[in-house]
């Protein structure tokens, strides 16, 4: 049990790295207002290791966490787009400092004195590996994830090692985005009650691979994972012929007709520009969508409009 003392030592750290916190960013904006994305945050947590979950006024309904191995950075930047361009106010690490202190920074640069904050919604890029530690700290009722495959494997291993790491922070009531076309994405749907599923129809650049190319293990039974064929590696229409787990014929959303030459692709039946017309884009382009739909309720016409003007923020294709 805390004492009052003890509660009250709590809170007077939690002042005090605010005011750092807030010196610390007013000096690098005089030098450069695109740096210091995790600078102040780190700071602040040495004084107050609880920091993020003392700030106040965070409904975690509105709250969407952004995950996965590829593709974290441009969805993050493109949900945000979407919803800034319609008149919402976002709190978002936009610059990917995506562990717990890049989060301490975006949430320190916008609170008040008192460490209150206030935002329509709040969308944090999030490191695979570090979300159950940022968990802990903030909650969130939305939980978007790309794909989980091989990659920085001197740091993170197996994707099964990051798959098991998700798992633990999944919960029935969260609401969660899963890419219909990726097996590890699609299977952690089993662990909540609201599962939305984002797909792309197969396309001119899908291909297939020969029994020469190792498959993948089915992330329910082992197995190996069968692909009818490939909108990029690992990620297309699949199935487990031992336990029948497999992709939906047709994704909550799905995006229909590319045309990598014209940059288009339709949605619900209306045409859509590509701002990057590279296929692992369209996964991304669907997640965006499935979320405006669902946490926003933005009309097909509104997000289109999005497409129109959005350019990605430091991304790697820049």
């Amino acid at each position: 049990t805390i004492t009052d003392r003890e509660e009250a030592g709590i809170t007077m750290r939690f002042y005090f790295a605010i005011l750092v916190g807030k010196l610390l960013n007013l000096a690098i904006n005089i030098i450069d207002k695109k740096r210091g994305t995790n600078f102040s945050g780190k700071y602040a947590m040495k004084i107050d290791p609880r920091f993020v979950s003392h700030i106040k006024g965070i409904d975690e309904s509105k709250v969407l966490f952004i995950t996965g191995t590829n593709g974290k950075s441009t969805t993050t930047n493109f949900i945000h787009h979407i919803f800034t361009s319609n008149g919402k106010k976002i709190i978002c690490n936009l610059e990917g400092a995506n562990l717990i202190y890049g989060i301490a920074t975006a949430l320190l640069k916008n609170c008040s004195l008192t460490g209150k904050v206030s935002a329509d919604y709040y969308i944090f890029e999030t490191d695979e590996r570090f979300l159950p530690l940022i968990k802990e700290q903030l909650h969130a009722k939305n939980l978007l994830i790309t794909n989980l495959q091989k990659d920085q494997v001197q740091r993170n291993g197996d994707p099964d090692f990051i798959y098991r790491k998700l798992k633990s922070v999944i919960s029935e009531d969260m609401t969660l985005f899963v890419n219909n076309d990726e097996p590890r994405s699609a299977s952690l749907g089993d662990l909540s009650n609201k599962v939305i599923t984002y797909g792309v129809e197969k396309h001119l650049q899908a291909f297939n691979k020969d029994e020469t190319y190792p498959s993948m293990a089915c992330p329910r039974c082992g197995h190996g994972i069968k692909f009818r064929y490939y909108n990029n590696d690992n990620i297309g229409k699949f199935e487990c012929r031992h336990c029948d787990f497999k992709s939906a014929e047709e994704a909550d959303y799905q995006i229909r007709d590319i045309n990598f030459e014209n940059g288009s692709f339709t949605y619900n039946g209306k045409l859509f520009s590509m701002p990057y017309n590279t296929p692992f884009m369209l996964y991304n382009y669907a997640s965006a969508i499935a979320v405006a739909r669902e946490m926003l309720n933005l009309s097909d016409e509104d997000i289109c409009k999005s497409f129109n003007n959005f350019k990605n923020i430091s991304g790697r294709i820049e």
